[in-house]
């Protein structure tokens, strides 16, 4: 195992089940006529027995291989450029690593110089298949998935329990053994030790250290881009769970707090010197919040209503509430972990724009997720004035930030927006159908914002001599 992949541990073959790709099929075509080019370019730059410089590399490079040598000449090099930048667009950025899709390039241009160059007579169709050969590597890429297996210093489980909400599950250490893949090798060994520390075995078994806890992630990415990812759909499940249990004891994170880091390991103490005339401060330190889940968390979480919620939010499709939900949840993750008060403010808006944000590109953002905020956080006419004028003073102070690079953010605005924030969020999870469109979901917020109840709004209990109006009766 390679020093640099000793952090993380990278396994073929998720446990959630796979979604067949489909391409548009004009791309397709179009990426298999790129594909014809790039080969075609490749072949170009051979070079030949009778060449007068065989060891020129030329304008561009050159690359050996088999005993061949072949300089990359302009047209390989553009035709790889399209290819890419084709391949990548269809793949996504998941699915998408430029370099490693270049590096593809080459490699098929290599297979297809060793298949012909030591023949007289041309292979039928031979660039053809070389070309489909080299699309149907690079789309593949759109189907890997993998279990990656990080060190987890934001969960500590009072328990001995497995918290699963979708691709994402948090679990001691010990019970990574069985509880994926790694049952099935005996080249990997996870301890509780110190992090990262790292041992070799005789007989090619590597025993890496382990805090107490470890998160596992079913991750569909190209293999380049699965820690990235799998960072991601942690940030994800962090706020979900945060927003889905209400038992949470110890140094859980409060509004305004800092959060740890999920897969990095704190720094607990700060040595500085801060000096002000002759007085001096110096040491300093403190713990960020963590998540401890007891038994009555772990309860919440594996209920089926968090469990189907997770499910969705984890595999949503492109136009569905689900899909921006999810993106929500992630930047909200992201603002509690940095300690610093505009980026904090960027995050947590960001997180309102990736939920609130009209498909019309024509509605005016401030006023669109300030009258949404609003319809959302409550029924009542005038507190939603007030809440919109509140939000539109947030969102001015963050265009200040974004436009102008100025930083004055005081702590105040961003509990207070980040209790807004963590409040939308609650009420969708536990009010909407996270499977509807986005559409009909921005739909019901606009007919809100004229003074109507919300659609989703929870039911009011209107008190009668004692008997609510839910109850259908009163004296």
């Amino acid at each position: 195992m390679k020093p640099e992949e000793v952090e993380r541990i990278v396994i073929s073959g998720g446990g959630m089940s796979k979604k067949k790709k489909y391409f548009d099929s004009g791309q397709k075509k179009q990426l298999l006529e790129h594909a014809r080019d790039v080969i075609t370019g490749f072949n170009k730059g051979v070079v030949m027995d009778d060449d007068p410089n065989p060891h020129d590399w030329g304008e561009y490079g050159v690359t050996l291989f088999a005993g061949y040598s072949a300089r990359f000449t302009e047209d390989y090099l553009k035709a790889r450029r399209e290819f890419t930048g084709l391949a990548a667009k269809m793949l996504k950025a998941k699915s998408a690593h430029e370099k490693t899709i270049r590096t593809l390039c080459q490699k098929a241009g290599q297979e297809y110089v060793k298949l012909t160059a030591a023949i007289d007579q041309p292979i039928p169709n031979a660039l053809n298949d070389a070309a489909k050969a080299l699309v149907d590597t690079v789309l593949a890429e759109a189907g890997r998935e993998y279990v990656h297996i990080e060190p987890n210093f934001l969960v500590r489980h009072e328990v001995s329990d497995v918290v699963a909400l979708g691709r994402v599950r948090s679990m001691r250490t010990e019970l990574a053994v069985t509880n994926t893949p790694l049952s099935k090798t005996s080249r990997v060994m996870l301890t509780v030790g110190a992090y990262p520390k790292q041992s070799f075995h005789e007989g090619g078994t590597t025993s890496l250290c382990m805090p107490s806890s470890v998160w596992v992630i079913d991750v569909p990415a190209t293999k380049e881009n699965v820690a990235e990812e799998a960072k991601w759909l942690i940030d994800v499940a962090v706020s979900l769970m945060r927003l889905s249990a209400r038992k949470w004891q110890g140094h859980f994170p409060k509004m305004g707090d800092l959060e740890a880091h999920p897969t990095y390991p704190t720094i607990h103490t700060q040595p500085h010197v801060t000096m002000e005339g002759d007085t001096l401060f110096t040491g300093g330190g403190k713990l960020p919040g963590w998540y401890e889940t007891n038994a009555e968390v772990a309860a919440e979480l594996g209920t089926p209503e968090v469990q189907s919620k997770a499910a969705v939010l984890f595999d949503p499709t492109d136009k569905s509430l689900a899909y921006r939900v999810a993106h929500g949840l992630g930047w909200m993750t992201r603002g509690r972990q940095v300690s610093d008060r505009s980026e904090r403010l960027l995050s947590f808006f960001t997180a309102l724009e990736a939920l609130l944000t009209s498909n019309d590109k024509n509605d005016p953002v401030t006023q669109t997720i300030s009258r949404h905020v609003a319809v959302i956080y409550t029924q009542d006419v005038k507190t939603r004035v007030a809440v919109y004028n509140q939000i539109k003073g947030l969102y001015s102070l963050r265009s200040t930030v974004v436009h102008s690079g100025r930083r004055e953010v005081l702590w105040q605005d961003v509990i207070n927006l980040q209790v807004y924030v963590e409040t939308i969020f609650w009420v969708v999870l536990n009010r909407c159908d996270l499977s509807m469109s986005q559409d009909r979901f921005m739909q019901s917020l606009a007919d809100a914002s004229h003074g109507l109840q919300w659609e989703f709004a929870a039911p009011e209990k209107i008190e009668k001599s004692g008997v609510s109006e839910k109850d259908g009766e009163g004296e």
